[in-house]
Order: structure tokens, then C-alpha cells, then sequence
């Protein structure tokens, strides 16, 4: 729909913008990204004929942007900048209203019906229909904003033309005017260009971008190009970490402060205190760790300080388990956004903590463990009425600094290790009789301090994989012990 081609221009003697090639299709959602000073705003401003170009050619539909009358470009093309400046004193719905100006007919360009219905539709669909009779330069930035939105929709355009459009926007009405631009594109095609700044901003609303460095495209794709860090770096020369939505298929940029070394910082054996009493195992560590966990609460990838094994009744019947643990670590002065937590109906006295240090690696696990509701996972026969106490709870703790690859290689490790142990102690699945693999409710947790050298890997073929093993095996084949011997007094 709209063709640029090698498009020149800027200020003066010097182009900013050099020799840009790029097309628009017809209802496609198009964000320009680029650093301070990376000539976004000029290519917009000859995109949008308020700077002229020094070269190369715009049009649209085919036919070069110059052959359109001032009518027929306000038919058809809405701009929106950054700056909410009006010359006259005029109110909100007065300032929608010119929006109608290019549809209006007659000698006086007066209102016509169908213009005041569109006019009270957009208002509506901005918010800012309360301020209808307000003059426009007594309501704030964000709302100036809303209104020259409303402006553009009235004109029912095929294209808008975007200069930052979230600029003076809380979070709030942010999403909401690009999700509403989005409606838009779907249902009546419109076609978006927009200047964004915040990358993760384009990552959910684009359907391409484009990097702009030193006044030419570095690259254009899909949204998936922000999965290029090395390309981040090199456009916005600042560390950037990109990782996946948790909820669309999109990526998320994450920006990282230059941080050095602490050479003051913890021994590993100091940097973490046991509180151990009948109904809770709690490990506090003074700094943050990046975990992964199935456990009730911090499940996922997560930074947390406090770590959690609660012990339940074996009748607990586990009807809201988030909101239970939530409450009783509150209950605890254990805060809950900084905390795992798992439960077990195992008694607590029998957890086996282990500290050891394997090939230069220190690291700290503690299990519980109970085999009442020891399962065989590879038996296609299901028990659904086991009520025995059960569950073996696993943490691990490394003085190491794990990718996110590695802390799934880590469970792997666990996992293998737990399942070898129960292989060695003979623990059978009490329904069919075979060789457990775990139990029916088993939690892990990996948790590593990051403040080493990173390693990509923790599988079973390396030293971080190999210490993982041996202290998870070694705890609970303890544990498994403790639990069996205690078993056999009752």
C-alpha cells in the first residue's frame, strides 16, 4: 500500500536519511525502532511531507504521494505526533470535530449527521467523551494525547502515521490506545506506521519492524528479529536479554545494568540460614537466587530469597494450596513474592540437609521424603485411591551461575539421581508392584547464586550435573531411610 523508495533527506546540507527502501502492505501493523539520534523522527517527518525529501519517492496504492491533493491525502492518511501544541483556544470535542473537516461538503463545511455520529464514537472509544465542553489546553499530556487520537480515527483513515503515540501515556491508557489501534487494523484494515521506543511495545503490537541505525535500516522481519541480541547490542549498545512472553508467542526484551564483581560477598556457607521447627523448613539466603520449581508457590523460573517445606496433615485436603501456603508464610513474616514453597505430610524432623563441596562446586540440598504413594511412571495403571503419606521434596543450592538451559539440565540431574536412589533402595510401586520411579506429588527446586562464571550446562556428563547427583542421591537415599525406619516404629 505504501512504497518507499530510496528515500533521502534531513536538514541542511547533510542527509540524516539515507537511501531508505521499505514497503507497508495494506492493514499491516509496521514499528520503527532505533536509538536517540538514529533519525526515526525525520523519517517520519518526510514520510508524513512535513520535512521535504532530498531524494527518492513515496506513494501509495502506486501512485507517488505528490499526486494527491490535500483533500484526498486527509481522506486517506492520519498523522498523530508527539507534540499536543494548538494554536486556539479550542474545546475537546471541538479539536475531534476537525477530524470531519476533510468529509465535510457545502460552502460553510458544516456538521453533518453522520459526522457527529463518528465524532461521539471515537470520543467514546478514547475516553474522553467527560471532557467533551473542556478547553483543550486545561486537561493534562496523556489526555491531550487520547484526544488527538480521536482527532485522527474521525477521520476514518486508511493510514495513520504514528510519532510515538504511547508519549504521555500511563500504562493503563497505553494499552488501551494501542489495543484499540489494533481492533482497528483488524476490523477496517487500517494500516499502522509507528515510531515506538519501547521494544517490548513493538514485540506485542507489530506485525514487522524495522532497526533503524545511523539513518539506515539495519534490518526488517517479523518481531521475532528482537530475539537477536548481538543486533540489540549493536543498535541500542547496552546488554539486552530477550526471553519469551509467558502468555503470546512474542518476545520480551529485558535490559541489563553493568554490574561488578562484589569481592566482599558471602562464602556460601554464610550466606544462608536454617529455621527448622514441627511445621516448616525454612532456608533463607541473603540475596536473591535464580530458581526453577514445580513447587505449590514460586513454580517457574524466578528470583527468590526464602524457601519453603510446610508440613500438612496426611488428610489435607488441598482445595486452594496457593492461598493456604500464601497465608501461612505471611503468618511466618516470610514474604510471599520472595518465597517458594512446598508441602509435605512427611514429619519434618527427618529431612536430611546436606552441604557439600564436589569439584570446586559448593552446593546445599535438603529432602523430605515419603514412599507411601511411590508411583512406577512408566505403568500404564493408574491407582487413584492411594492415601498414604508420600512425597519426596527436593532443593538443591549451587554456588553457580546456570543458564536457563542449565537449570533444566539441573532438574534432569535431580531427577535421575532421586530415581537411582529409589532403584537402590528397592522402592516399589505398591499398586503394581514394580519399581518406582517417584512419588504422585514429588516437588523439585534448583537454586543458583549467579555469581560465578555462567555455564551453560549441568547435565550428567558434567562436574555442576555430577554434583547435583551425589548430593541429591546421597539425601534421599537419607531421607527414604529415615522415613522407612520411622515407618516401622509406628
Amino acid at each position: 500500500m505504501i512504497g518507499i523508495k530510496n528515500l533521502t533527506g534531513g536538514y541542511g546540507n547533510k542527509p540524516v536519511i539515507q537511501n531508505v527502501n521499505f514497503s507497508l502492505e495494506k492493514g499491516e501493523f509496521f514499528g520503527l525502532l532505533g536509538p536517540n539520534g538514529s533519525g526515526k523522527t525525520t523519517l517520519f517527518k518526510l514520510i508524513t511531507g512535513a520535512l521535504p525529501a532530498a531524494g527518492g519517492e513515496i506513494t501509495v496504492d502506486g501512485k507517488p504521494l505528490s499526486g494527491f491533493s490535500k483533500l484526498e491525502k486527509a481522506r486517506m492518511i492520519a498523522v498523530l505526533t508527539q507534540e499536543a501544541h494548538v494554536s486556539f483556544d479550542f474545546t475537546v470535542e471541538e479539536i475531534v470535530s476537525l477530524g470531519r473537516y476533510a468529509f465535510q461538503k457545502g460552502l460553510f463545511k458544516s456538521l453533518s449527521r453522520q459526522d457527529r455520529k463518528v465524532i461521539d464514537d471515537v470520543m467514546e472509544l478514547t475516553g474522553v467523551t467527560k471532557y467533551r465542553d473542556t478547553q483543550f489546553r486545561l486537561i493534562s499530556g496523556g489526555e491531550k494525547q487520547r484526544v488527538l487520537l480521536a482527532k485522527a480515527l474521525a477521520q476514518e483513515p486508511k493510514i495513520m502515521l504514528l510519532d510515538e503515540p504511547t508519549n504521555h501515556l500511563d500504562v493503563k491508557h497505553s494499552f488501551h490506545m494501542l489495543d484499540l489501534l489494533k481492533e482497528w487494523q483488524r476490523e477496517y484494515g487500517l494500516t499502522v506506521f509507528a515510531i515506538l521506543h519501547d521494544l517490548n511495545v513493538a514485540a506485542l503490537y507489530a506485525d514487522r519492524v524495522a532497526l533503524l541505525h545511523e539513518g539506515s535500516f539495519l534490518k526488517t522481519g517479523g518481531v521475532d528479529i528482537l530475539r537477536d541480541e548481538s543486533l540489540l547490542r549493536q543498535v541500542y549498545e547496552v546488554d539486552v536479554k530477550s526471553q519469551p512472553h509467558p502468555y503470546v508467542p512474542k518476545p520480551q526484551l529485558l535490559m541489563t545494568p553493568e554490574e561488578k564483581a562484589d569481592p566482599q560477598k558471602d562464602h556460601f556457607s554464610r550466606s544462608y540460614r536454617v529455621r527448622q521447627n514441627e511445621g516448616l523448613i525454612h532456608i533463607e539466603f541473603n540475596d536473591p537466587l535464580r530458581t526453577i520449581s514445580n513447587g505449590v508457590t514460586g513454580e517457574g523460573i524466578q528470583w527468590l530469597n526464602h524457601f519453603c517445606n510446610f508440613h500438612v496433615n496426611k488428610n489435607y485436603d488441598g482445595g486452594d494450596p496457593v492461598d493456604d501456603m500464601t497465608n501461612w508464610m505471611a503468618n511466618q513474616g516470610i514474604p510471599p513474592e520472595k518465597a517458594a514453597g512446598m508441602m509435605t505430610a512427611v514429619k519434618l524432623e527427618d529431612m536430611v540437609l546436606l552441604e557439600k563441596e564436589y569439584e570446586g562446586i559448593r552446593l546445599l540440598a535438603m529432602v523430605t521424603a515419603g514412599v507411601g504413594n511411590a508411583v512406577d511412571i512408566t505403568s500404564e495403571e493408574l491407582d487413584s485411591e492411594i492415601g498414604k503419606i508420600g512425597t519426596i521434596n527436593i532443593m538443591v543450592f549451587l554456588d553457580s551461575h546456570f543458564t536457563d538451559g542449565a537449570l533444566v539440565n539441573a532438574c534432569l540431574s535431580a531427577t535421575e539421581a532421586k530415581t537411582k536412589a529409589l532403584q537402590d533402595l528397592n522402592i516399589k510401586d505398591p499398586y503394581t508392584g514394580t519399581i518406582a520411579t517417584g512419588t504422585s506429588t514429588d516437588s523439585l527446586l534448583i537454586g543458583t547464586t549467579q555469581k560465578v562464571e555462567r555455564t551453560p550446562y549441568a547435565g550428567s556428563g558434567t562436574v555442576a550435573g555430577k554434583a547435583i547427583g551425589t548430593a541429591v542421591y546421597d539425601a534421599v537415599t537419607g531421607a527414604v531411610r529415615k522415613y522407612e525406619k520411622r515407618q516401622r516404629r509406628s
